[in-house]
Parts: C-alpha cells; structure tokens; sequence
C-alpha cells in the first residue's frame, strides 16, 4: 500500500512539473510572436496579397508593438520585410485615415505560402505571400465560383 501511495506522489509531482514547463513554454511562444495590423483602404472587398522579401520596397513600420500593413487600392502590397507569425487585426481607413474595426466574418481564405518563380535566366525567385479575402462569406464563395 505505502508503494502505492509513493507510487502517486511521484504521479502528481511529475505531473505538476510538465504543466508548469507547459505553460512556461507556451507563454513564450505567444509572447516571441508579433502584432499585425492590416489597414486596408475604406469599403475595399476582394483579394489582399503581401508579398515578403522583396529588394528596393520598404519595411513595413511598427505602431507600438505591431507592424503595420497599409494595404493599397490595389490590394497588393510588397514590403522587403520578411513573414513573421503572430495575431492579426484588420481596420478599414477613410482618406483622413481614420480607422474603423473590420466586422468579424470578413477575412476569409487566409494562407500563407511560398511560391518559386522561374526566371528567363534559369534563376529562381522565391515569393512569401500572405493572402486573404476580404468580404462577406457569400462573396467569398461567389467570387471562387467566378473562377476559371
């Protein structure tokens, strides 16, 4: 019986050990991850695109602890920044720049992948491309059906 009980104590004690390394852990993941903010042009819909690592484009500038995302009327934005991980948050922005929280629903489609592109001189040009739709769920499947 005395095996048992110490049996258990141990149980419980190793226990204790990996839910406390567990939280540890998983603070400082969550806390090494960036804040991103997307300001994305007054009423826009349709597809949103930023493209990391591009030569001759600018970094993408920090407001406090996030790094924004101005997204142009085109919906295509290159930045030399490189892609990092972390929580989002989409603003739509009048001409004076005034911000308004975009509704919860309208992001859709969000990936975010690498593409290898060949060039005519047998090089490759790797692209890190962050997209997502903004719009309505109907207009998202909609606009996918409109697709060849």
């Amino acid at each position: 019986m005395k095996g048992l009980i110490r049996a258990y104590k141990v149980f419980i004690a190793v226990f204790a050990v990996i839910v406390v390394a567990a939280v540890v852990i998983g603070t400082r993941g969550l806390s090494g991850q960036e804040n991103h903010t997307y300001v994305l042009p007054a009423g826009y819909t349709g597809w949103v695109a930023v493209i990391y690592n591009q030569k001759g484009y600018p970094e993408l500038p920090k407001e406090g602890d996030a790094i924004v995302n101005r997204i142009p009327k085109n919906g295509v934005l290159k930045t030399s920044s490189a892609p990092t991980a972390g929580r989002m948050t989409f603003f739509y922005a009048d001409d004076q720049g005034q911000r308004t929280e975009v509704r919860m629903g309208m992001i859709q489609g969000q990936h975010m992948g690498t593409d290898t592109i060949p060039r005519p001189d047998g090089t490759k040009e790797e692209k890190t491309i962050n997209a997502f739709y903004v719009g309505t769920e109907q207009q998202y499947y909609a606009h996918l059906q409109e697709q060849p």
